[in-house]
């Protein structure tokens, strides 16, 4: 057994015994810092408090972080329930009048080496789970990575804006508010900030505010401490204090409840939050990040929003476009989706018609990027000859395209040859030139020609493929 869990096994034992085991520390809190930030939290020990004759400001400062009892008179002792461990971290044989109001069967006296072997088992158990936290912050971005559903994809002007948005404020501790309809992706712009931002290796916790009720958004916020409500049995940290130092992502705060709204504003202008049932409250630095597709104004109006609160989250605000506003970005987002529906599923397309462009072009997108997503993903699994035709897809096609397949079905014989439209065709040589820079720019790397595009490799071969483009990059596009 390790020295880390030799730690954790003094409370489960105590936990297996039905009762936590009661600790209290004799010190200062410039002694016993680290110390008692090491364990407070583990489970099955309660920290009865910190005992310092002189109640020195270290102590005043580091009881009140813990939220923990400080006492500095032996008397006030005797009204505590009789500790398991009483921790002397002075010299050896300081304050030991205080060892008659403590005395009682079955309580265990600690000083000297015994304390220096307990701030070692403490010290190592800190490391423990600091190694544990650097591994989650590691794992979650693999996932991201492996996922690849953190790119914002396109080269329309609107998507550039955002980028440079981004880029703006990525540095900067600033409150971020993201407008846009659903399905626009304000949750990749949000992780775009963050992966973008000095905090990128610290925690990124999303919460949606539509998700849960007003009482239990408080306590997921908040924290809560133990008795606060039924079911309370020990205290538990709120999603702002585990952000501590990170990011938070606050998704359809247009939905916030008005009660919560006022302790949010509190959080906002303070950075302090008092945890349900405690009457204490802790400092927590936390960037925000919010988001919401509501009309944030017209709420505020009706008396759902407060304008003050709005007023925080409108530091540096983000609007981001609907898809329909965007459509030079549809065939990237498009041949993106296709690879990744194609990973997915484990089934090889070739591509997607000109036809089937045209319809995913002129339809409206009234769930956006999101639908987009859904549309491709439903035409791979319904394909059967390895091209995604406009029947593929389960969106209206538009009259003209119809029309001009029913004249090539009544024509007979052999079909005539399909010309583009002039849409069409200013789309394909815009593809066609921005691969050929990109290429050139990197020197015929493509690897590095996708990244300086914004497309994904795979996606980044396939248009290559689709405008006859080789390597080694020709001198002039034909």
């Amino acid at each position: 057994m390790s020295l880390s869990t030799s730690l954790e096994k003094c409370a489960e034992d105590g936990m297996a015994g039905g009762a936590p085991v009661r600790l209290l520390v004799i010190g200062t809190g410039a002694l016993c810092a680290t110390l008692l930030k090491a364990i407070n939290n583990i489970q099955g020990l309660e920290i009865l408090g910190l005992l310092d004759r002189d109640a020195e400001s270290s102590s005043l400062d580091l009881t009140r972080e813990l939220d923990i009892s400080l006492w500095n008179k032996c008397s006030q002792l005797e009204r505590l329930p009789p500790p398991d461990i009483v921790l002397n971290v002075l010299a050896d044989h300081e304050q030991d009048d205080c060892s008659a109001a403590l005395d009682s069967a079955g309580t265990l006296f600690l000083r000297g080496s015994a304390v220096r072997l307990i701030r070692l088992l403490a010290k190592e158990y800190q490391n423990a789970r600091n190694f544990e936290t650097k591994y989650k912050v590691a794992k979650r971005e693999y996932d991201l990575y492996a996922r690849r559903d953190d790119l914002i994809i396109g080269k329309s002007r609107q998507v550039e804006m955002v980028r440079e948005m981004i880029a703006q404020v990525a540095p900067m501790p600033t409150t971020v508010l993201l407008l846009g309809e659903t399905g626009t992706g304000k949750d990749l712009v949000a992780r775009g900030i963050y992966q973008a931002s000095h905090l990128k290796d610290q925690p990124f916790i999303t919460v949606n505010c539509t998700a849960l009720t007003s009482t239990l958004i408080e306590s997921e916020l908040f924290g809560y401490v133990k008795g606060a409500f039924t079911g309370a049995e020990k205290d538990c940290k709120g999603l702002l204090e585990e952000a501590h130092n990170g990011t938070i992502f606050l998704d359809e705060i247009g939905d916030m409840k008005i009660e919560l709204q006022a302790k949010m504003l509190r959080f906002l202008q303070t950075g302090e939050i008092r945890p349900v049932g405690s009457s204490h409250t802790r400092i927590v630095n936390v960037r925000i990040i919010a988001a919401t597709n509501r009309d944030l104004d017209g709420a505020i109006k009706q008396g759902d929003f407060r304008q003050d609160l709005y007023y925080r989250f409108n530091t540096f605000t983000i609007v981001l476009p609907g898809l329909r506003h965007r459509t030079v970005d549809i065939p990237y987002l498009a041949y993106h989706f296709l690879t990744k529906a194609e990973d997915k599923l484990n089934k090889k397309i070739e591509g997607i018609s000109d036809e089937a462009l045209e319809v995913l072009m002129s339809y409206d997108w009234p769930g956006n990027v999101r639908e987009l997503e859904n549309a491709i993903e439903r035409a791979v699994i319904v394909c059967t000859n390895g091209i995604i035709a406009p029947e593929n897809l389960a969106i209206p096609i538009p009259d003209s395209l119809l029309e001009k397949q029913n004249k090539q079905s009544t024509a007979g014989g052999k079909k005539p040859a399909k010309l583009k439209t002039s849409r069409d065709r200013l789309l394909a040589n815009y593809e066609k030139q921005e691969i050929l820079y990109c290429l050139k720019t990197a020197t015929g790397n493509v690897s590095q020609a996708s990244r300086l595009s914004g497309i994904p490799r795979r996606t980044f071969y396939r248009l290559m493929k689709k405008h006859g483009i080789e390597r080694p990059v020709p001198d002039k596009a034909h």
